[in-house]
């Protein structure tokens, strides 16, 4: 006899455990739900998988001491699994709906939020922002909603944090908490912490008495105050005026006749001051203090005496870009999902079935974007699932016709499910996202449904995002408005250029924390993208055509290649791991045992590349093509000469 689908022993699990009277040993559960192997350690493995994943699915499995060999008895308390009634109202439901759709996160926990809230699922609308969270950001979100003491590594070092805080600004995640170790307010970067942080029991971690987590963080880029430890930089015309925003009118100490500025700023990590300088090629000088010009000047003396890769360049294409790696095959089954995503899906299908009781295939199929032929074979699954003795009044009563499916469940049944840690955090995302756009209502429908969440399934308030207004970004949504052609003048980071170009913009977009254009360019006679920020100037030069066809063109992404992009092979010592989560790369592959990483990367103008390089110093190596063997040394060479060295 064929073992019975891990999908129907986790759905039985579920059903057996919820409607449980007391808690259940473990041979108590394996003798009711069908399913589990003999071997008596082989079955305590099955169920610790099992409970892991429920678990990651928002279901807590409550164990409790009971008399007996057993030990334990487990139990699925229904207050743990269904959601409080939240009392959205149409107009908070709708906002809520508009937010998830526009604002992109990379995954379908927004989506399955909204499926468990009663929602129809996203709206059709134009994406407004799109924020790519790291993996680890889920974890640290629910040891914050939680209040759990967190533990991860971070730069080799073992941290155990106490949360304040989770903040987005100027492209980058920020953790904020108290090192109970080192027993002080401290600021981690998120895409610098290695593997996946463990939070521990809910409620465990205690804040100092007046912590301030808005305090603690320290922006990675902020104004000095005259401090004899500030450092001073001067920036050059070309990027004064957009660095000068960045970092705020109060780092500005001095304008000189030729453009360029003198900044004051505020030192939080030496080493971000170093990469932050560095950033800026040579239209940047750290003037003071000593020490640190000094620290640069040596770092940039260590690439240009950096011995070359004695192999020599890879035999990598000059031209064109790779694609990423092909997918490994589909694992059997419905599609390849696992039994996880398999799982959320049925529960949400069933809870909505119970409530509307009947409806057509397709509706059902459309709602929950699943094939009409798997949701069929996915039904007649769900109709075999219950509680023992699994008779046909013990099962849930499902019945499939050629085009139609009707469901006779409890009303209980129809209660929305609590959200996982990735669907609390998908939501709060997104709404405050939504929330953090210049010009949005601060007041309205959607500030309402979020209140409420927090109200609900815990204080979000600690989860914020931050969006830069770059001085041209009002301007240029009017003039996508108003259907504008403009004119701008242009600075290229990839190419380290300036150019005048005529554009007819179709949408301004957020992402990773900065306003972009997509736009059609007069000049390339094709669809590109401008960071608003690097817009040095623009103004109107009349109505600009249709453009409605190039706009399906445009991506979601930050950073797409373009048809002059050449890939590019990089060798990453460990000091150098956090490219792989920070920049765009077609593929990751490591290379021996010291930890080292081989990174392949589109590269669309070699001051990007420079850029990159500088700041990695002698933890990376160019590998091919041979083009760009000498990158590195010569972009370092350059900047020395803004030092007299």
């Amino acid at each position: 006899m064929a073992a019975p689908d891990r999908l129907e022993r986790l759905t039985d699990l579920v059903l057996v455990l919820l409607g449980a009277t007391r808690p259940l040993t473990l041979e108590e559960i394996a003798t009711e739900i069908p399913g589990y192997p003999t071997s008596h350690d082989a079955r305590r493995q099955a169920f610790e998988r099992d409970k892991r994943l429920l678990r990651d699915e928002g279901i807590d499995v409550a164990a409790v001491p009971v008399e007996g060999p057993g030990q334990f008895g487990y139990r699925i308390e229904s207050d743990t699994f269904y959601l409080p009634d939240l009392a959205l109202s149409p107009e908070e439901q709708t906002a809520l709906q508009l937010a998830v759709a526009g604002v992109h996160l990379g995954d379908p926990s927004g989506r399955d939020a909204l499926l468990k809230l009663g929602a129809s699922g996203v709206a059709e609308t134009r994406p407004v922002a799109a924020i790519v969270p790291q993996a680890a950001l889920v974890p640290l979100f629910e040891a914050l909603r939680s209040r759990a003491e967190v533990t991860f590594s971070y730069r080799g070092a073992t941290r155990h944090v106490a949360p304040a805080a989770l903040r987005f600004g100027q492209g980058r995640w920020y953790l904020v908490g108290w090192d109970l170790d080192r027993e002080a307010g401290r600021t981690f970067r998120v895409d610098r912490i290695d593997g996946s942080p463990v939070p521990g029991p809910s409620g465990g971690a205690t804040l100092p008495e007046g912590f301030d987590a808005t305090g603690a963080a320290e922006e990675p880029v902020r104004p000095g105050e005259g401090d004899s430890d500030d450092a001073v930089v001067l920036v050059d015309a070309i990027e004064a005026a957009r660095v000068a925003e960045e970092v705020g009118e109060g780092a500005v100490v001095e304008r000189r006749p030729d453009g360029s500025v003198v900044l004051r700023l505020g030192i939080t990590s030496t080493e971000f001051l170093r990469s932050w300088v560095l950033g800026l090629l040579d239209h940047a000088e750290l003037l003071e203090p000593k020490e640190l010009r000094d620290e640069l000047v040596s770092w940039l003396d260590a690439i240009v005496t950096l011995p070359r890769d004695p192999d020599g360049a890879l035999a990598v294409p000059s031209g064109g870009v790779a694609g990423p790696p092909s997918a490994a095959e589909e694992p059997p089954g419905a599609t390849g999902r696992d039994a996880s995503t398999r799982l959320r899906r049925l529960l949400a299908i069933v809870s909505w079935l119970a409530r509307v009781g009947a409806a057509p295939i397709a509706e059902v199929a459309q709602r929950f974007d699943i094939p009409p032929d798997e949701l069929v074979r996915e039904l007649e699954l769900a109709a075999c699932c219950g509680v023992p003795p699994y008779t046909p009044d013990a099962l849930m009563e499902i019945l499939v016709t050629d085009d139609m499916v009707e469901a006779l469940l409890p009303a209980e049944m129809g209660r929305p499910r609590r959200l996982t840690a990735a669907e609390g955090f998908a939501l709060a995302t997104s709404a405050r996202t939504i929330l953090a756009i210049p010009g949005a209502d601060r007041e309205g429908a959607l500030a309402g449904a979020l209140a409420k969440l927090d109200a609900a399934l815990g204080d979000h308030q600690r989860l914020v995002v931050d969006l830069d207004a770059p001085a041209l970004l009002a301007p240029m949504r009017d003039a996508l408005d108003r259907n504008e052609r403009i004119e701008i003048e242009y600075y290229s980071a990839s190419s380290d250029t300036n150019t005048e170009r005529e554009i007819d913009p179709y949408r301004v977009i957020s992402l990773d924390g900065h306003w972009y254009v997509d736009a059609l360019c007069q000049r390339a006679g094709d669809v590109r993208r401008f960071r608003i920020d690097r817009v040095r100037s623009m103004h109107t030069v009349g109505p600009q055509p249709d453009i409605a066809a190039a706009a399906p063109r445009a991506t979601s992404e930050a950073f797409v290649p373009g048809p002059g992009a050449v890939t590019v092979e990089l060798r990453l010592d460990p000091e150098a791991a956090w490219v792989a989560d920070s920049v765009p790369v077609l593929a990751v592959r490591p290379e021996g045992s010291a930890g080292r990483q081989v990174v392949t990367l589109a590269v669309g103008g070699t001051a990007w590349l420079e850029r990159l390089l500088l700041q990695l110093g002698p933890h990376a190596t160019v590998l091919g093509p041979s083009d760009f063997a000498s990158t590195a040394a010569d972009a370092a060479r350059r900047v020395l000469a803004r030092y007299g060295a």
